[in-house]
């Protein structure tokens, strides 16, 4: 007679890397040592080569890149070899007027034979826009139809706001009990990035990072979520 199948750790990192000023192989170092199963990450390059600058980046982390850069706003996912790679969208969000086009990337993934989605998103600055995506990211990863999802970003607003409210009615915000800042990255005093969560899919830890390697790569700290993905 055979068990119930085992539970899944899955460690989710989401990463502001600041268009890679501060060098790529300053970011790289911090991915490395966060060891991440999945990595969504938002203002990766998206002009000038950015395919390639993306999966350069991706290597220097010991990283394999999915997708996203220049067709998505600037939002890119990663992956370790831990994880499979099913199918990949890149999508552009509506545009508003002059402000620059935001969009996410969307995966189908599994590890261990246990499948998932996960989504990378960068709302904007305007909350009226802000509004406007969510909705339309909620309507992309409901034609996902996957039971268990993952969504991490840069929300530009803290809890309590309409968007971030909006979203954690949809998810399970996996950093609620902690609110850790993570904006700017000297002196954090905003939690505007974070990691959502739905269906079978348990929050074991959830942190931001402080080191001195994430104090020089970018003006944003990462979210670190220590997931277990049920069968």
């Amino acid at each position: 007679m055979s068990g119930a199948s085992p539970a899944v750790p899955l460690r989710v990192v989401s990463y502001n890397v600041r268009g890679l000023r501060a060098g790529a192989p300053a970011v790289a170092r911090v991915l490395r040592d966060l060891d991440a199963d999945v990595v969504l990450l938002q203002e990766i390059p998206r002009v000038l080569n950015w395919r390639g600058r993306c999966a350069a980046l991706a290597r220097r982390a010991d990283l394999l890149y999915a997708a996203g850069g220049g067709t998505t706003g600037g939002t890119a996912l990663f992956t370790s070899i831990r994880v499979d790679v099913r199918d990949v969208e890149e999508h552009r969000l509506r545009p508003t007027p002059g402000l620059r086009r935001r969009g996410l990337v969307l995966a189908r993934l599994a590890k261990d034979g246990v499948a998932f989605g996960a989504a990378s998103i960068h709302l904007g600055d305007d909350a009226g826009e802000r509004a406007r995506h969510l909705t339309d990211i909620t309507a992309l990863v409901n034609r996902f139809g996957l039971a268990s999802m993952v969504v991490g970003g840069d929300v530009n607003e803290e809890p309590g706001a309409p968007t971030w409210t909006r979203l954690a009615s949809h998810y399970a915000d996996a950093g609620a009990a902690v609110s850790a800042p993570t904006f700017p990255v000297t002196d954090p005093r905003r939690r505007v990035d974070g990691v959502f969560v739905r269906g079978p899919v348990a929050v074991e830890s959830y942190g931001v990072a402080d080191t001195a390697q994430v104090q020089k790569a970018s003006d944003h700290r990462p979210v670190v979520a220590d997931l277990t993905l049920t069968p």
